[in-house]
């Protein structure tokens, strides 16, 4: 077992990888979807489907960045991870609502050759996009109760004196154990 120094050091290294996973999955769509054409149903249609393509990356990052900062004690990075996740949650639902509309759209517009085709790729899409937002929900959950302080409760029995007649449960050199006699 390593000790905590040593694993607190590597996990705040980790930092940087989290970030990566987040941002190439983006930057590739950016660089894919530009220029935007917001009111083109095609466009949307093929930018949301590569965004919830690219999911499960931008999802790892996040958690990754949540469980470094949980490691190293970052309580206000976990608070910024469970924002941002809730936030991600609430956007990820609106884009599916409007992506399942699209995708009516489109699968009406499309030859019949490909409207199958369509039909999967939306249900996967839509699929990921759900399960997405339930994990998002759950992570920040998380992240928000990880980056409270313990309990006052927990921390003051923790700091009380043990009441006469109860075993120590400390034993230092010399003194005798809690099995021993007095």
């Amino acid at each position: 077992m390593l000790p905590d120094e040593t694993v607190n050091r590597y996990a705040k290294a980790l930092y940087p990888v989290a970030f990566l996973l987040m941002s190439v999955p983006l930057a590739d769509l950016a660089l894919r979807t530009f220029p935007p054409q917001f009111g083109t149903l095609q466009w949307r249609f093929a930018s949301v489907g590569l965004l919830l393509g690219n999911y499960g990356t931008i999802l790892l990052g996040l958690a990754l960045s949540g469980l470094i900062a949980a490691f190293a004690g970052h309580r206000t990075m976990l608070r910024t991870v469970a924002f941002g996740a809730f936030v991600l949650a609430a956007l990820t639902l609106g884009v599916l609502v409007l992506f399942t509309l699209d995708a009516i759209q489109i699968r009406q517009l499309a030859a019949p050759a490909f409207k199958r085709q369509i039909l999967t790729s939306s249900v996967g899409a839509l699929f990921t996009g759900a399960f997405g937002a339930v994990a998002l929900l759950v992570m920040g959950r998380g992240a928000l109760q990880a980056s409270r302080p313990t309990s006052r409760g927990a921390a003051a029995s923790r700091t009380r004196a043990p009441s006469k007649g109860a075993p120590s449960l400390v034993v230092a050199p010399g003194s005798p154990s809690a099995g021993e006699a007095v």
